[in-house]
């Protein structure tokens, strides 16, 4: 290996120039506080012409972040929409084994105050073992709004 080659920690650290050139001739701008962790690892270096331009923009305060939640990787929704899938056939089970108990009980029995419906568990269930960043009622408006 040349010592012309970038290293892999030039490729992936947000503290070396290497990493945020490739980063702006994709198009991504650091945040100002990146930029500062950048110019704060890297005192001894000469700036590179091609972020002086950012430094400025940072100096006069056009240099912002993205406003609003990042979006979600490809894994993430991989994830939801596959825990989708498993909180349908979790669900026709549970409704099932519900509707069961059901017929199965004598009539004048109610449910318990501790009975949850079948949406709700099965809800639950495809949460925690999906371990989703939500709520089992978030996870809920997600698989109405995926139709």
């Amino acid at each position: 290996m040349t010592s012309c080659e970038p290293t892999l920690y030039d490729l992936f650290d947000e503290t070396s120039f290497e990493y945020w050139r490739r980063q702006v001739q994709d198009g991504t701008l650091p945040t100002p506080e990146q930029l500062a962790s950048l110019l704060e690892a890297n005192p001894e270096k000469s700036l590179p012409a091609w972020l002086r331009p950012l430094v400025i923009m940072g100096v006069r305060g056009r240099l912002t972040g993205r406003r609003g939640r990042p979006p979600k990787s490809a894994f993430a929704q991989l994830c939801l929409l596959a825990a989708i899938g498993e909180y349908r056939d979790v669900l026709s089970r549970l409704a099932e084994e519900q509707k069961e108990e059901r017929q199965a009980r004598p009539k004048g029995i109610k449910k318990g105050a501790d009975h949850k419906p079948a949406h709700q568990m099965a809800a639950e269930q495809v949460v925690r073992e999906w371990h989703l960043a939500m709520d089992w009622r978030s996870f809920l408006n997600k698989v109405h709004s995926e139709k």
